[in-house]
């Protein structure tokens, strides 16, 4: 009993170490539209003329995905399962006996040698694997031929997927001789790839939004250059001490708070998320916005408190404007970024000269805009001319 122990036990353990050694490739991989997902396989060790490079690419404005085998020989994969005894008589492979299409040659011969029949056990129950398999994925109608520099096939995604898996199987590979009008092609390798991949699809929260972008874009230019106006309209009434001056102010407010509510919508595109709180602060900023004449300010009663979002997001724009005018080469764009990062100065000095700082975060708020201040103009004007 102990031997036929020992035995079972050997067994057992040859089958986990051959289980072990055949194991599945898998892998999980995220790709987004911008960068195809590449791996490499080698199909024989040592030798790079034998190595196949798979390709992913997802291709978001199709919503559709593209996998790719490339190599430096000629492929040839399975559309579907197929059994070899169907398919292969003595040493030559027969297309026309393959249970589906393939574009090929009448008069090429397809050749499989003896390291290659020799690795297929046993031969006639041995059975191709159609080359890939999907899941979350249509696949698009596709041409097979018989010779191929590349494979390639692509898939519709199915609706709401953004997690799909691909998996990938036999190949055969080959070598091309041509004599005269003559074509024959040697069948010397067949390999089970025997890879899966698992695939996170990372989609561009602001694809197909450009209309709701340009809204936002809109809709922020528009309530700054309505806050502009009132706190130019303030300044003024107030330097030349109008009477009625206040209820005029507070007219222009209900005005503009009329025209510009608040905006409660949420996106997961962020260049919208950043106009919807850009203008939220605007908002803000124009509710605050309290009205006193040039005597009460020279006794140092500001007109309200300090935004810090505001001038927070007024401090951003400037630094977003200063590193697109050290990536720029264009004269007229660097002119132009001068011009709005002057404006947005002048709006930010407005609105600190006419409010008070009662905490903290207001006074870290004022100190990040002066930084941004310094370095606009150490950057921008004062190395404009080297």
């Amino acid at each position: 009993m102990d031997i036929v122990n020992r035995i079972i036990c050997a067994i057992v353990v040859l089958l986990c170490i051959s289980c072990s050694l055949k194991a599945q490739t898998v892998k999980n991989i995220e790709i987004d539209g911008d960068t195809p997902y590449v791996d490499y396989v080698s199909l024989v060790e040592g030798d790079k003329d034998m190595d196949l490079i798979i390709k992913i690419l997802f291709d978001e404005p199709q919503n559709s995905l593209k996998v790719s085998l490339i190599s430096y020989r000629k492929l040839f994969v399975f559309q579907n399962d197929v059994r070899y005894s169907s398919i292969v008589r003595w040493h030559k492979l027969r297309p026309g006996k393959l249970p589906y299409v393939v574009e090929t040659d009448e008069y090429a011969k397809y050749h499989m040698n003896k390291s290659l029949r020799k690795s297929i056990h046993p031969k006639r129950k041995h059975v191709f694997k159609r080359w890939i398999e999907y899941e979350g994925l249509q696949p698009q109608p596709t041409v097979y031929k018989m010779v191929n520099d590349f494979i390639e096939q692509r898939f519709d995604i199915l609706p709401k997927r953004n997690d799909v898996t691909v998996s990938l199987h036999d190949v055969l590979v080959m070598n091309e001789e041509i004599k005269g009008i003559k074509k024959k092609y040697d069948l010397f390798l067949q390999t089970d790839l025997d890879r899966k991949y698992n695939i996170h699809i990372k989609r561009d929260p602001c694809f197909g939004k450009e209309e709701l972008i340009q809204a936002s874009n809109v809709q922020l230019e528009s309530i700054k250059a309505g806050f502009a106006t009132l706190s130019q309209n303030a300044k003024k009434l107030s330097q030349h001490n109008t009477p009625n001056a206040g209820k005029v102010i507070d007219e222009m407010k209900d005005i503009l708070l009329e025209q510009f509510p608040k905006n409660e919508e949420t996106s997961e595109c962020p260049e919208i998320c950043e106009n919807i709180s850009s203008y939220n602060s605007y908002v803000d900023s124009i509710s605050q916005l309290k009205f006193v004449s040039a005597v009460d300010l020279s006794k140092k009663k500001a007109y309200s408190e300090l935004n810090d979002n505001y001038i927070l997001t007024l401090a951003k724009k400037i630094d977003q404007n200063v590193n697109q005018w050290l990536l720029s080469s264009d004269d007229i764009e660097k002119k132009d970024l001068v011009a709005s990062c002057n404006e947005i100065i002048n709006q930010a000095l407005s609105h600190i000269e006419t409010t008070s700082i009662i905490n903290e975060r207001q006074k870290s708020a004022v100190n990040i805009f002066y930084a941004a201040k310094e370095f606009f103009q150490k950057t921008c004007i004062k190395n404009k001319n080297p």
